[in-house]
């Protein structure tokens, strides 16, 4: 892993591995023991698929903490962690429970699966549910999960432009799914519905959190939470 400056006040760690379930679960390891050092002047730290950032306040550690050399203290103290989680990772099998997802897929709920690809309906279905996913991103919008793990078969490009899509929508980018946690709009194909509350705004809490196991269990119907599913339009 490389390891360099982004701006005065942050760094990055980038991994020059392809991203992978395995990665993305070290680069979790990672961010979780950084945070468990409750360091007084680390703000944040940011995962995504082959990299983490670490936001520090340089001014803070100057004057309160006595270090002269923020970012050369952040670089080796972010250099310990690592070589002491790779240690602890090669004698220990990661293991992680994976967390089922109802979805409904297709007709109202996914106006864009019927015609995904060349295949059949069923074998759409199946290549969809038979595959385990992986959160390897939050964004979008807050508590959006992007899911890695699609299989090459299901891999779309843009379609029409929706001026609406519900919260709770199932939606492929490129070689990912997501799910949204906002009623939104886009051009991404719209494949299913669940009415899981992936996003607490309240509590600010995630149903699916970085570096999760993800399992879509397919069933023919869902109750909607907000009096009514209001389809893509």
């Amino acid at each position: 892993m490389r390891i360099y400056p982004k701006g005065d006040s942050a760094l990055t760690v980038m991994s020059d591995r392809e991203p992978s379930r395995q990665l993305t679960h070290e680069i979790n390891e990672f961010r979780l023991e950084i945070l468990n050092q409750e360091m007084p002047f680390i703000d944040e730290v940011i995962p995504s698929e082959n990299s983490l950032m670490v936001v520090y306040h340089p001014y803070s550690m100057m004057m309160n903490h006595q270090i002269n050399e923020p970012y050369k203290y952040m670089t080796e103290f972010v250099e310990r962690i690592i070589y002491q989680k790779k240690k602890d990772l090669n004698n220990r099998e990661i293991i992680k429970k994976s967390i089922a997802i109802d979805v409904v897929i297709g007709g109202k709920y996914g106006i864009d699966f019927d015609h995904l690809t060349d295949l059949s309906t069923d074998e759409q279905l199946q290549v969809l549910e038979s595959r385990t996913y992986f959160v390897s991103m939050i964004g979008h919008t807050p508590g959006c999960p992007y899911l890695s793990g699609l299989s090459h078969r299901l891999f779309s490009e843009n379609c029409n432009y929706k001026q609406f899509i519900p919260k709770g929508s199932l939606c492929i980018e490129r070689d990912k799914l997501f799910i949204t946690t906002t009623d939104t709009s886009g051009d991404w194909p719209v494949i299913g519905w669940t009415n899981v509350e992936i996003f607490d705004r309240q509590s600010s809490e995630c149903k699916l959190n970085f570096g999760d196991d993800v399992i879509l269990n397919v069933v023919e119907e869902l109750e909607s939470k907000d009096g009514g599913y209001k389809p893509c339009q």
